[in-house]
């Protein structure tokens, strides 16, 4: 029998086979939308929904596919940034949007596989409401403090926060998101205690991190200020990043056994007409496979589109738990760097800067 991974609130007690196959259903349809001929498609812009601020991860992530996608379309691809509440709002939008083919939009590891277990009123189903159409990239996320703490790394933090308990702040994008589930895996593994100051997308944080209103935060959005030298890069949550191959993994700073990388993968409403999936899965997969999001976005951080395969492999990761720990308090399926193959039968590599 499988046994309940659970955080301290019942609605985030789940078995491991129940999070495995949320996570995998969805790896599985991404990238494998049929190729058909299509036909008078597009004939006008498409809208995309970002379910978080813009500056975000998932904001940088669909505006560097949103622009050559509309080049290849033929048509603009408008970005609609709707934040709040883990991505639940916008997704919600996106759930009611017109299933004609004209309307996407991103979803990620947290909105589309934590929601629906964290929050039971969510006004969206994933595997009901959504049809995948591809899958587009995967990433360790950094986490960054602000200019002038006294922790050069996130091994020095905690040792502070050890001896000061409850006394730095950690800003997310919100709760239930990946900064957040990434936040209490570090303070149950390690051992400590600290503030979580949520907000409604990493862009805000950013802000706030910038400003010295909190002292550290888990969200990919603070990349580039981390490489220039406005904030502190503290760790990496998965595997180290080739643009920042000095910062430590989470699990190489005092953490055993931390693993925790996010994913994301364009969608469209159910029922949507299967010549405009395929159309765009075809483009955006064309997109991938070019160097276009290297250049926008997988350069600086280290992320790069990655296939279903290499998702679902990922997706075990994060439950690949010792029993009773916190939600994704994963390890690696092999060692660092050790190549396993995927459902679809395609060799990924546990290595999220390989991917």
């Amino acid at each position: 029998m499988d046994k309940p991974l659970r955080d301290d609130r019942p609605c985030l007690t789940l078995t491991r086979r129940r999070y495995l196959q949320a996570l995998c259903a969805w790896g599985a349809g991404w990238g494998l939308a049929p190729l058909h001929a299509q036909e008078n498609y597009p004939s006008k812009p498409l809208n995309l929904i970002v379910p978080y601020p813009p500056g975000g991860n998932n904001d940088i992530v669909a505006r560097a596919y949103a622009v050559p996608l509309a080049a290849a379309l033929g048509q603009p691809v408008v970005v609609d940034n709707k934040g709040g509440a883990a991505g639940a709002i916008g997704l919600g939008q996106a759930a009611k949007a017109a299933a004609d083919g004209y309307n996407l939009s991103i979803g990620d590891l947290g909105s589309l596989c934590i929601n629906p277990i964290a929050n039971p009123a969510l006004p969206y189903d994933p595997a009901r409401d959504f049809v995948p159409v591809s899958a587009i990239a995967a990433v360790s996320i950094v986490i960054t403090g602000r200019k002038d703490l006294p922790a050069n790394q996130l091994r020095d933090l905690l040792a502070l926060a050890k001896a000061n308990p409850g006394k730095f702040r950690c800003g997310t994008a919100g709760p239930g998101s990946i900064g957040h589930l990434s936040l209490e895996m570090i303070k149950s593994i390690a051992g400590v205690d600290f503030l979580h100051v949520p907000y409604k997308g990493g862009a805000m944080a950013l802000n706030d991190l910038l400003g010295g209103h909190i002292d550290f935060m888990i969200d990919g959005a603070a990349f580039a200020q981390a490489k220039s030298g406005q904030i502190k890069a503290l760790a990496v949550t998965g595997s180290r990043i080739a643009a920042m191959p000095d910062v430590p993994t989470v699990a190489e700073s005092g953490v055993p056994g931390f693993y925790f990388s996010n994913f994301w993968g364009f969608m469209m409403p159910a029922r949507s007409p299967a010549t405009a999936i395929s159309r765009v899965s075809k483009e955006v997969q064309k997109i991938a496979a070019s160097e276009v999001p290297v250049v926008l976005f997988v350069g600086p951080s280290g992320a790069r589109a990655t296939s279903a395969g290499a998702l679902i492999a990922i997706s075990s990761h994060l439950v690949a738990m010792s029993p009773g720990t916190n939600i994704g308090a994963a390890h690696p399926v092999g060692g660092n760097g050790e190549e396993v193959k995927g459902p679809m039968g395609d060799k990924v590599t546990n290595d999220t800067a390989a991917l």
